[in-house]
């Protein structure tokens, strides 16, 4: 349908009323002519000369003529096709991706909709898809995206007729938002083909393997495996074997029950040397009769990798001077095989026992603790040593006050406490520790008898100001009898990469000596206190990221069969600041092969590179960055092709979902025996329906040369026509 209207810059009507003014004009000019001409060449000459002030009037207004067509388009429906690797296993008839290849086929190429569809897969992408191409569509994604499907909807909605969407899918999603409410924002019917069977079919699969990501040699590690069964029509014996690269662990027996059910259990691992360790879990039926055939064997293994770290933690401890607090301290720490403390106790006149404190004492050190130092004997060249070595950045701080420490010695090292100090006022008080909700909640003290700490014999302070800082949290508190001060008395502090402990009491062995010693008189068990504070504390402070000037690491750890390896990259200077003209060189090997490669640069310090098609096994990586010709760091670590993915961890259809995604967005839920009706449904939905298409074009006639054209041939005519008459 077409509609056409003229819009002018006035009212039509005084647009009428000036064009037969210039005809009243034009009469009025023609009524009577030397010499005398016929009435037809007069009304003729009238004609023309109202046509050319007509035209000529007629573009003051500014004519513009709109043309409204208006077209129906058809309706248009989007395929989408779950391409991840769940759709592998068995369908209901054939496996669940040749099912849905077989109904998009159908739907796309031998239905009336044939020139109404378009197509796409989805799994950790979204992929436009040619109908020739479906025998590409081979179920290799290693994710589930349900979600995305809508959000390329919503970009097809801005230049198509989309009023359908057709989801063949098992509706495992494992990645993305919801994909109900995405559904539902959108506002179009989905069509909901569930491939598979809502019944889990008979299989046993590793679904995790829990353990820290930090291990040390020769501690003990825990290992949580979690294993599940389903379909089992009978119980029956499971056998889970625990290894790492040195071969078995640890195997355990789990007695199976028929229908689903999910087990868990834990292996103690005990890492012998250091490096990056790969822990495996596998599970297989003691008696396969038993069992009975598995859906897929390929879900029965899963791994985690450790990092293992040597198995000392070292501490650097620097006293003013011998008293109790260091002694109790040394001797906590020395009942922890895992911990190697070296101490530096100052003497009257400012020397140590174990000699001068070089640089070379921070080396190795995980973190230092000062007790009641600095003191007046202090020089200044070991708290210039001190300093340098905390201003690496690298080596966290724990401070315990004492009766001889110096203030404002201390002070010099403030950057790197969590508190601000005043002045010094040496008088002592006895207080009590309470703790506060960051404190119950803390790190350090979690795991711990919190209840013991309201029944602490009291400690000594001084009268010096403490102010925490801005970023700090205070732990505990102070207070006298049930009085509280609320003066802190341990404070912590985590600013970017940097740990800090203030602690503003001493005498802090009374916990242990008065408190768990007058427990364990009577026959009771000790709290431990001051050892669960001391190793907390160290523990947390120990904790850090280790800053590398050079950092190579895979994208993930585990990769499925197929899937590239993504080596990601990082070069900083010595102040961290990002360097990006670095070259960064990684050899990959693995399987008996190496595979050199080169990052490439992607900004602000950044690298990246690809490796595709590597065979599944374990591959090991190491790298270097290289500036100016000159080596700026190292890194490396491992990864493992080949490892069952997020998609077989799940194998049955998700029914549930994708029915209630249908009903909520006005369409209709089908297992492949029930397509049949398909088409029908589609066809006959309300909001299947042609939209009508406004086209609008504007044409401005004021300024269009064939208008001016025409009055000036309406003018030219009359001209021609009073020269042959002889008129003047």
């Amino acid at each position: 349908m077409n509609d056409f209207t003229i819009g002018l810059a006035a009212s039509p009507w005084i647009v009428l009323a000036i064009i037969l003014a210039a005809a009243g004009v034009a009469i009025y000019t023609y009524r009577s002519t030397l010499p005398p001409a016929t009435p037809p060449r007069r009304w003729t000459l009238i004609a023309l000369r109202t046509i050319g002030v007509g035209l000529l009037l007629l573009a003051l207004f500014q004519p513009v003529l709109s043309m409204l067509t208006v077209t129906a388009e058809p309706p248009e429906l989007l395929i989408a096709i779950d391409n991840s690797e769940s759709m592998v296993l068995p369908g209901l008839d054939s496996a669940r991706i040749g099912e849905a290849r077989s109904i998009a086929a159908t739907v796309a190429a031998a239905s009336e909709l044939a020139s109404q569809t378009s197509l796409i897969s989805i799994s950790d992408s979204i992929r436009s898809l040619p109908p020739d191409s479906l025998a590409r569509v081979r179920a290799t994604g290693t994710e589930s995206r349900l979600a995305a499907v809508f959000s390329a909807a919503a970009d097809t909605l801005r230049g198509k007729n989309l009023r359908a969407i057709l989801l063949l899918t098992d509706g495992r999603y494992n990645a993305g938002p919801n994909p109900i409410q995405e559904a539902q924002s959108l506002g179009v019917p989905v069509f909901a083909v569930g491939l598979g069977d809502s019944v889990e079919p008979r299989d046993i699969s590793v679904q995790q393997v829990f353990t820290n990501e930090v291990a040390y040699v020769d501690a003990e590690l825990p290992v949580e495996v979690r294993v599940r069964s389903a379909g089992l029509q009978s119980g029956g014996a499971l056998n889970l074997t625990l290894r790492d690269d040195a071969g078995v662990i640890g195997t355990q027996q789990l007695q199976a029950t028929t229908g689903t059910a999910d087990y868990t259990t834990t292996f103690t691992y005990r890492p012998r040397t250091p490096g990056t360790a790969k822990l495996t879990a596998t599970v297989n039926a003691a008696d396969n009769t038993a069992i009975g055939t598995e859906l897929t064997p390929r879900n029965n293994s899963r791994s985690v990798f450790v990092k293992v770290k040597s198995n000392k933690r070292k501490y650097l401890l620097i006293a003013g001077g011998p008293n109790p607090d260091v002694a109790f301290l040394k001797r906590l720490l020395a009942q922890e095989n895992n911990i190697e403390v070296r101490s530096y106790i100052q003497k009257e006149q400012g020397e140590f026992l174990e000699g001068k404190l070089d640089a070379g004492a921070f080396r190795d050190a995980e973190a230092l603790v000062l007790v009641d130092f600095p003191t007046r004997q202090t020089s200044p060249a070991d708290l210039a040593t001190i300093r340098a070595a905390l201003g690496s950045g690298n080596l966290p701080l724990m401070v315990v006050n004492g009766s001889r420490m110096e203030v404002n010695a201390l002070k010099t090292l403030e950057p790197f406490l969590p508190v601000t100090l005043g002045v010094g006022r040496p008088t002592e008080l006895q207080v009590f520790p309470s703790l506060t909700d960051a404190g119950k909640n803390s790190a350090i003290l979690r795991g711990t008898n919190l209840e013991a700490w309201g029944a602490l014999p009291p400690i000594f302070t001084t009268e010096t100001a403490v102010q925490p800082k801005p970023e700090s949290e205070v732990l505990a508190t102070t207070r006298i009898g049930s009085t509280q001060l609320g003066e802190p008395l341990v404070v912590t502090r985590r600013l970017g990469r940097s740990r800090s402990i203030f602690v503003s009491g001493y005498g802090l062995y009374r916990w242990q000596l008065i408190g768990d010693g007058q427990r364990e008189v009577r026959g009771e068990q000790g709290a431990n206190v001051l050892g669960d504070f001391i190793n907390g504390s160290l523990r947390w402070l120990a904790t850090h990221e280790e800053q590398k000037q050079v950092r190579i690491v895979a994208s993930k750890p585990l990769y499925n069969l197929g899937e590239p390896v993504r080596l990601l990259g990082q070069a900083y200077d010595d102040s961290y600041a990002p360097i990006s003209d670095a070259q960064m060189e990684v050899n990959v090997s693995g399987g008996g092969r190496s595979f050199p490669l080169t990052l490439a640069a992607t900004g602000n310090g950044r690298y990246e590179a690809t490796l595709s098609n590597l065979p599944a096994g374990d591959y090991s990586f190491a790298g270097r960055a290289i500036v100016g010709g000159k080596e700026l760091g190292s890194d490396e670590g491992r990864f493992t092709i080949g490892e069952v993915g997020l998609e077989l961890l799940q194998t049955s259809m998700n029914a549930e979902l994708l029915r209630t995604l249908a009903e909520r967005t006005g369409g209709r839920f089908y297992t492949t025996r029930q397509v049949g009706e398909l088409m029908r449904d589609i066809l006959s939905h309300k909001g299947f329906a042609p939209r009508s298409i406004q086209h609008r074009a504007d044409h401005q006639l004021w300024n269009n040369l064939y208008l001016l054209l025409a009055a000036l041939a309406a003018f030219a005519m009359e001209w021609l026509l009073r020269k042959r008459s002889g008129m003047l």
